[in-house]
């Protein structure tokens, strides 16, 4: 309880310090006073030239970088074309083709698919542990980045309110260094994830379920651990449906996962492909290097274990137990306390990120849209306050990271790209792996005070109506 009363004295002074009638929001006012008409054609040609600018910038760095994991995906997309459906049987990568040795493929099909495109356009490239083709570096990349504009795009068109307000909030994606390194620098496909979540998101609140529940089921088939977000949603749906509604939508999005499944297992894959989808990649151990590390508990454990030989390995195995119990308890308040969806989905993957105990960078590329959707739809001025800080903070990491690593981790090298992250202040190893370890914990504070403030601050009145009707422009 003393925490609760701490948080509502602390949003309080706050509200005293930023409200109309003081110095900062009189500035504010001032501010938003003599902007230009909020709806001017001109901030769509503003929008085209900012979304042509994070498409150059992330088709500059796609062929000059390319992450750990880029090497790998070529070996699995080559793993698909030789060997289609039974591709599961070798996902555990132990086949002399691989950079890496029994760095599996722990995924639904969605991207292996995806990888397979990527080979149908780049041929001829080929990967090793320190050589990949500039051909499959742009070639697997461009469907992540395609993913990312179409993010930006969804949040200018789908945000509701003046040109001005979408024009902020989709550059604050289409130019965040978080989505900008992901896609474009290391080659992480969250985007592709990002993208079909938000767009389910968007289209479940304008009342098209069904579209929705279809992206929500491709969203889990490209990562599956968007399905405990997809599962808040659906207990919200509850009362905003009704069970018949949500029974075929949930038919709808079972449909769908079964449909992309069955061929891979048809063939007598069913224990590899349950293998690859369901069980955790890594088993819970320390997260090293402390750098990688986003979970802050578990990052705070391994620092304890470094620095101060603290036996700290026996925590880890709580993290499945604490996931599994605090994911129920978030289903059962999702459904008594009446939050909105954008919440449910939002809080689905903050509990997933507080409570695994192996969070990487790029997992993050999925919750930031969402924050952004949630600041900019939500009634309440200290919640879109605090889901822009939860949205940008972890931009910080970039400048304590030597980006410019990934444009000579593997030939060829691109060192012209080098210079320019330097001039930028992006080429920096220098961070000790406490300051690593400071900003998973503020990072990991801001998601549990945001989960916290939605079930006792920011949810909805209780209501009865139900979503509105599909619109008989797009089937519902």
């Amino acid at each position: 309880m003393n925490l609760i009363v701490n948080i509502k004295q602390f949003f309080s002074g706050l509200k005293r310090i930023c409200g109309r009638d003081t110095l900062i929001g009189k500035t504010f006012s001032f501010i938003k006073r003599h902007l230009p008409n909020p709806n001017a054609k001109g901030y769509i040609a503003v929008f085209v030239l900012v979304l042509g600018a994070a498409a150059y910038i992330r088709f500059w760095a796609a062929p000059l970088s390319a992450g750990v994991d880029v090497p790998q995906f070529w070996a699995f997309a080559k793993i698909f074309e030789q060997y289609g459906l039974d591709f599961y049987r070798f996902a555990g990568a132990t086949l002399k083709i691989f950079p890496v040795g029994g760095w599996a493929y722990v995924y639904p099909p969605m991207w292996l698919l995806i990888l397979r495109l990527a080979l149908l356009a780049a041929p001829g490239s080929t990967a090793q542990t320190e050589m990949v083709s500039d051909s499959w570096r742009l070639a697997m990349k461009t469907p992540i980045i395609t993913a990312d504009l179409a993010i930006g795009c969804l949040l200018f068109w789908a945000i509701p309110g003046s040109k001005l307000k979408k024009l902020i909030f989709a550059s604050l994606w289409l130019l965040h260094p978080t989505a900008w390194y992901n896609s474009a620098l290391f080659g992480q496909f969250d985007a592709i994830a990002a993208v079909l979540l938000l767009a389910s998101v968007i289209l479940l609140e304008r009342g098209h379920d069904k579209w929705a529940f279809l992206l929500a089921a491709l969203a889990v088939l490209t990562k599956q651990h968007v399905f405990i977000p997809v599962a808040l949603i659906i207990v919200v749906c509850i009362r905003k449906l009704g069970w018949r509604r949500l029974a075929i939508d949930c038919a709808i999005f079972v449909g769908v996962v079964i449909a992309f499944s069955i061929p891979f297992v048809i063939t007598g894959n069913f224990i590899d492909y349950a293998h690859s989808v369901f069980l955790p990649g890594l088993m819970p151990d320390y997260q090293t290097p402390l750098m990688y590390a986003f979970n802050g508990s578990s990052a705070l454990l391994t620092y304890f274990h470094l620095y101060f030989g603290w036996n700290t390995f026996g925590y880890f195995g709580y993290y499945i137990p604490a996931l599994i119990i605090a994911g129920l308890a978030t289903l059962v308040l999702s459904y008594r306390r009446n939050i909105t969806i954008s919440q449910a989905a939002l809080v689905g993957f903050l509990i997933f990120i507080c409570f695994n105990y192996r969070i990487n960078y790029q997992y993050l590329v999925i919750y930031i849209p969402l924050a952004l959707w949630v600041a900019a739809t939500t009634r309440y001025r200290f919640e879109k306050i605090f889901a822009i800080v939860m949205a940008l903070v972890p931009a910080v990491w970039i400048w304590m990271f030597n980006d410019a690593f990934w444009f000579y981790y593997a030939v060829p090298y691109h060192l012209e790209g080098v210079k320019i992250l330097e001039r930028l202040g992006m080429y920096n190893s220098n961070a000790p792996d406490w300051a690593y370890v400071t900003l998973s914990m503020v990072l990991m504070g801001l998601y549990l005070a945001y989960i916290i403030l939605v079930f006792i601050k920011w949810r909805k009145r209780p209501e009865s109506s139900l979503l509105p009707p599909p619109s008989p422009l797009l089937p519902g």
